[in-house]
């Protein structure tokens, strides 16, 4: 038996009255084979008997799921922590409200990838910050924690501080920072979005930099796409996705050989304990920091067929101060 995983993401649906640049799923329309809420409620079941940390609902934008206040509801009931990804922008103070009385435990995440209209709407849309802002505002009056997710791309790493800054005038719980990977709609701009591994590397180092200056007065949830740590992709971390496949990473949607199964087959919990995780890269084999880097985000490297993530490889080399 393997360890569970800490946070499984569930992609509760891919509608989505944003259309992201940057976003992998291409989220827009809903998907013709969701699963429904009785298969919901025995997914759930099985991770809680599993002793999954957290099921993190995401999307698209999971306030646009029909079930979605029945699905809070039942996870408070069985007594398995849920998490919410959404864009803000639905989350009136109604339905904030509706959430509190279905599920007042549930952990919010909101995006933003700017601190300011100009930066967060190149990604996210016109008009579309301000909406964030509000919905922001509106869970904090309700009493939720709330995490401000924000993907570092070209466009936006020199705000981070500024982005820093902004999550401590709102007043919220913690900032979430992940790179960004093209694929999905992110493909079609990742010219606009990604960076070469020497660029990656600058934009990296500055935000660990603002991470450490800051820590004492925010928390910081920093992936390690950009920590450096070994990647949690299949080892402390899977998604499933809309029609039930399960992922390492959600990232890895597109890529069937890297599917680990589909909950309407096989349990969760069965296609977990069957797994094994992908390996380090081979040339990182004798490397004296494989153990605290792992070759860097799978994601990242086997997606473009790079050897290894180059950006995560040089800042672990460096801080471990080996040539």
């Amino acid at each position: 038996m393997r360890k569970p995983p800490l946070i499984v993401e569930y992609e509760l649906t891919t509608r989505c009255n944003f259309r992201c640049k940057h976003c992998y799923c291409e989220a827009g329309e809903p998907h013709p084979n969701e699963l429904s809420f009785e298969e919901i409620k025995e997914l759930m079941i099985d991770l809680r008997e599993l002793g999954v940390w957290a099921l993190d609902l995401v999307g698209g934008e999971p306030l646009l799921h029909p079930h979605l206040l029945d699905i809070l509801a039942f996870g408070r009931e069985i007594g398995q922590r849920l998490m919410i990804n959404t864009n803000g922008s639905l989350a009136t103070r109604e339905m904030v409200r509706k959430i509190k009385r279905a599920n007042p435990d549930v952990l919010i995440g909101v995006s933003l990838e700017g601190p300011d209209p100009e930066t967060n709407d190149y990604v996210r849309g016109n008009g579309n910050f301000e909406r964030a802002i509000e919905g922001i505002k509106n869970f904090i009056s309700e009493g939720f924690q709330v995490t401000i997710l924000n993907v570092i791309n070209r466009m936006n790493w020199r705000k981070f501080e500024d982005m820093v800054k902004l999550s401590l005038k709102l007043g919220v719980r913690a900032l979430y920072v992940d790179r960004f990977i093209p694929v999905g709609r992110g493909k079609i701009h990742a010219k606009e979005l990604d960076m070469n591994p020497d660029e990656w590397k600058e934009a990296i180092r500055y935000v660990l930099e603002v991470v450490n200056t800051y820590r004492d007065r925010l928390t910081f949830y920093v992936e390690e796409s950009i920590s450096g740590a070994p990647c949690s992709a299949g080892i402390t971390h899977a998604s499933i996705l809309v029609e039930g496949t399960v992922v390492p990473c959600g990232h890895f949607r597109y890529n069937k050989e890297y599917y680990m199964g589909n909950v309407r087959e096989k349990k969760f919990s069965e296609i977990w304990n069957e797994y094994k995780p992908l390996p380090s890269p081979e040339s990182c084999s004798t490397c004296p920091v494989l153990k605290e880097c792992g070759g860097g985000c799978k994601a990242y490297y086997l997606l473009k067929g790079y050897e290894k993530d180059e950006a995560i490889c040089a800042i672990n080399l460096s801080r471990y101060n080996i040539k």
